[in-house]
Formats: C-alpha cells, structure tokens, sequence
C-alpha cells in the first residue's frame, strides 16, 4: 500500500484501535523520519534495515525503534521500561509495531516481508493472540501474511515454554511468520528451538565475529546453520560488517543476510 505524499495538518489513518488505546498520541509526519509519534513523553520514529537473500536480492526488511525525549536519543529498552512503569507495556509495544507498519506501507514494496520485533512476555499476555494486531494491520492494507514476528532468544527462555508454544501457534495459525533473534548469544536453548518451531533463524553477531577470527569457530558456524537448517527454519546471518564475514555467512550456507556490510538502517525502506 502506497499512501500519498500528505501535509503534517492534514488527518494521517490512525487505526481506530491505536486511537482508543493512545487517545492523547500526536502522529504527525516529519519531512526525514516519516511518520513519527509522541507516547509517554518520548517522540518514535522508524528506522528499516535491508534483509538480503543469497543472491543479493532484497527480500525483507527489519523495523527498528528510534527513540528520543527533548530531542535527546534514548534506546528502546528505556523506552519500554518507561511503559512498564506506566503499566502500559503491551499497549506500547503494540503502538510501536504499528507505527513501523504505517511508515513501511507508506515507501516499502509490497511483495517483501517486514520483521517486527516482540517481546515473548507479550505473546502470552494476550488470550486472542494476532486478532487484535490483524485488525491494524487491516486497516492498514498489510495482511498477517506479511509480518514476521521476532523473538529475542535470551527473553523468551524466561517465558513459560508451554505458554510461549501456544501464542506461538495461534500467531502462525492466523498467518504470522516467526523468527527467532539472537540464536547462540548466551545460552542457546535447543529444547525452545524445536519446541517454536521458528520460520527463521537469525544467528548472532557475535558468534559471526568470532567465526571471522578462529578457523574452528567458522567450521562451527557452518554446522549450525545445518543443524538449524535440519530443524526446519531458514537461517539469517546478521552482523555482517565485513567481506570476510560476509563470505562466511556465504560459505555457511546462510539463507538470509543482514548487517552494515550490506545496508545500514534508514527511516524509509531502501
């Protein structure tokens, strides 16, 4: 969905889900950023970083957080820790992942998946789980078909795995897409791997650093993506800052490629 070139006065399509939720937000359209919105006295914008396959061909992009209070940057997890303090956690992740979707349908191709970012915690927070998302998401012209919802590895180790499993499901029964980020930084859980069942795969900088550095970390990586690939997920290596690393992730075997090597993040999609 292309949307057209609107003044920062006039009315943008807010979801009327978002509006009910968020009623004192001000959406409004910056001539850099993009669509941009004030919560909880921080200012959000959107920020896109390519996901390449192994032909070079851009086939996903990955929605970033950019926050800032009083024009100073401050990280997402500040961010999200000032709406666990407001109790308004699953409402500000909701209102994020949403804003991602207005600017991605405002300059993105259609045909490419956007990966958005969730914490596990609120997977299992919600009884309906997609149903809610999937109005915005209609409203907006995308289809659950289209978003991959992604996981960071070490939070969703500290979520029920039962729990976790049937979000999981419901999510992928609706049309969802799962991945699986961060996968080897700390302690991998192999168990939660084949118990979720992810779509896709993404291995950790690090682990692709030092692959860079050690002969036998760079065998190593390459049975990874096999055991992943056995274990039916598609693999993404991201982190990718350098030729040799990008040739590794090359060699491995790597379905999908992500890292300032290849495309730094940008507020429109590229």
């Amino acid at each position: 969905m292309n949307w057209p070139q609107t003044h920062p006065s006039e009315r943008l399509p807010i979801p009327p889900e978002i509006a009910r939720d968020w009623p004192d937000s001000m959406f409004q359209i910056d001539s850099l950023r993009g669509i941009l919105v004030k919560a909880l006295g921080s200012t959000l914008a959107s920020a896109f970083q390519p996901i390449y396959n192994r032909d070079r061909q851009h086939f996903a992009d990955e929605a970033l957080l950019r926050a800032s209070v009083r024009g100073k940057a401050i990280s997402p997890p500040q961010a999200f820790a000032s709406a666990r303090l407001g109790n308004k956690l699953v409402a500000f992740d909701r209102l994020c992942r949403t804003l991602h979707v207005m600017n991605y349908g405002s300059y993105a191709h259609s045909n490419r998946l956007l990966f958005l970012n969730v914490h596990p915690e609120l997977l299992v927070e919600i009884s309906d789980h997609g149903a809610y998302f999937e109005q915005i998401l209609g409203s907006l012209g995308f289809g659950p078909n289209q978003i991959v919802l992604e996981l960071l590895e070490n939070e969703a180790i500290a979520v029920d795995a039962t729990a976790i499993s049937r979000a999981v499901k419901n999510y992928r029964a609706k049309g969802y897409r799962i991945a699986l980020d961060d996968f080897g930084h700390g302690l991998a859980n192999l168990d939660r791997l084949w118990l979720l069942e992810p779509d896709f795969v993404k291995l950790d900088r690090h682990i692709l650093a030092l692959a860079a550095l050690q002969d036998k970390a760079r065998q190593g990586y390459g049975k990874l993506v096999s055991l992943l690939h056995d274990a039916g997920s598609q693999v993404i290596a991201e982190g990718i800052e350098t030729r040799a690393e990008y040739d590794i992730a090359i060699d491995s075997g790597a379905d999908g490629l992500q890292g300032f090597y290849l495309a730094h993040p940008h507020y429109r999609p590229l």
